[in-house]
């Protein structure tokens, strides 16, 4: 399989990109046998990579799948997706990641399609899993779903993680649910619902300076006292690899465009499509997370429910929006009209690489999930009914952009064409 991308704009020259399967390297001529595209008009970037999906398989198929979410990736961009473990059965032991992995190979899936391990075992927070184990097998473990407040608990994987393999990571999800309401008051005393962020991120980067090493990632970052207190610890840190502490933190595209006052009403109540955890924020948080070279990663948290699990209104709808065949046009939208805040490239990089990686070259290694073919000219209206995902809860519908994916090249294989998805 080999794709050639003729006449193609990258890093602003107009250049011959050769994807042949094994590492894409710019040339002169086209080579005899490959597939051709035109790339006039388009700007070739690499793959995006979103280190936050749900996927809900196994457990909830009805409201997305394995399949059904890496065609809405590629929709969107995208060459590689991590899944949360908080699937039913939960992720948390060797099996399952192996039974997740040999269902991804079953379905051919040409994107990268990674799974999460469970942090504790059934997300619990009482437990760890057989970390030793699992981490032959996944590179995150993740506490996604179900926040961990237990220090001792943290230290201790911090410490078994980094004893292992420094590189390998731990998500955590710092936010309060109704399932762990209970634990976070014991942990933390009373406070304010769905605002326990910075108390929650605190307590993670307590345990990660008693472990001594470890890379914390916080996922989904959308309090300005949360960027304060990630800021100060890494100013007071080496922070690189080789056993050392080191944090990163990503934003969703959602908490960069909304606050909470622009949650829309519907039957009298605030639409549910617009009920996501971490919640929409002030305008002063918003503002906050927009100064976006504090993070290190753009990811959706895509996180797909049921039309009739969303119907139920706000107060019984489950939490979550989706936001992979959105997300390029709405970080782009956010960088066209905060100039000051966000430059074109660093979107690009935030889109493009993640903790997983601090390479950017050379070409191969750029292009390491795929190349993305950018139409900066294509404008187009969010129409959720016609989305690869199974689900509907986007909070962008209805939102007109300029600019989006319209081809997805992986591994030699153009897997999305023209917006269409090819599997």
């Amino acid at each position: 399989m080999s794709v050639l991308i003729q006449n193609v704009l990258h890093n602003g020259e107009r250049v011959s990109i050769l994807d042949d399967g094994k590492a894409p390297r710019f040339v002169q001529r086209a080579p005899a046998g490959v597939e051709i595209i035109d790339g006039q008009g388009l700007e070739a970037v690499p793959a995006f990579w979103d280190l936050h999906v749900h996927f809900r398989e196994p457990g909830n198929t009805d409201a997305e799948d394995l399949l059904s979410g890496a065609r809405a990736a590629a929709a969107g961009g995208y060459g590689l997706v991590c899944c949360e473990p908080n699937t039913r059965p939960v992720m948390d032991s060797v099996e399952k990641i192996i039974a997740f992995k040999r269902r991804v190979a079953e379905l051919k899936i040409p994107i990268t399609v990674e799974p999460k391990a469970a942090l504790t075992i059934g997300q619990e927070g009482r437990e760890l899993v057989d970390i030793e184990a699992l981490a032959n097998e996944v590179r995150i473990f993740s506490t996604d779903g179900e926040p961990i407040v237990d220090r001792a608990l943290l230290v201790e994987a911090f410490q078994r993680i980094s004893a292992i393999n420094p590189q390998i990571q731990l998500h955590a999800h710092c936010e309060e649910t109704p399932r762990s309401h209970a634990r976070v008051v014991d942990a933390l005393g009373d406070g304010p619902s769905l605002a326990r962020e910075p108390e929650i991120i605190q307590l993670h980067l307590e345990a990660l300076e008693e472990a001594e090493s470890g890379f914390l990632h916080i996922q989904h970052v959308s309090m300005q006292r949360s960027m304060e207190l990630v800021e100060d610890f890494t100013n007071k840190q080496l922070t690189h690899f080789n056993g050392m502490k080191l944090v990163t933190m990503e934003v969703t595209p959602h908490h960069l465009l909304f606050t909470q006052d622009d949650i829309p009403m519907r039957d009298g109540s605030r639409h549910p499509n617009w009920k996501m955890n971490p919640p929409l924020r002030s305008r002063e948080d918003r503002e906050a997370v927009q100064h976006l070279r504090a993070f290190r990663s753009i990811a959706t948290d895509h996180a797909p429910h049921t039309m009739a699990a969303k119907c139920k209104g706000w107060d019984e709808a489950p939490f979550g929006v989706i936001g992979l065949e959105t997300a390029f046009s709405a970080v782009t939208q956010f960088d066209k009209d905060n100039a000051e805040a966000l430059q074109y490239m660093r979107a690009m990089v935030l889109m493009c690489m993640s903790p997983l990686t601090q390479l950017v070259s050379p070409l191969s290694k750029r292009f390491e999930y795929g190349i993305t073919l950018i139409d900066w000219e294509k404008v187009w209206t969010v129409d959720p009914d016609k989305f690869y995902s199974k689900s509907r809860n986007c909070p962008f519908a209805g939102m007109t952009f300029k600019g989006k994916p319209v081809y997805t090249i992986v591994g030699g294989q153009l897997v999305m064409a023209e917006g269409e998805v090819l599997f």
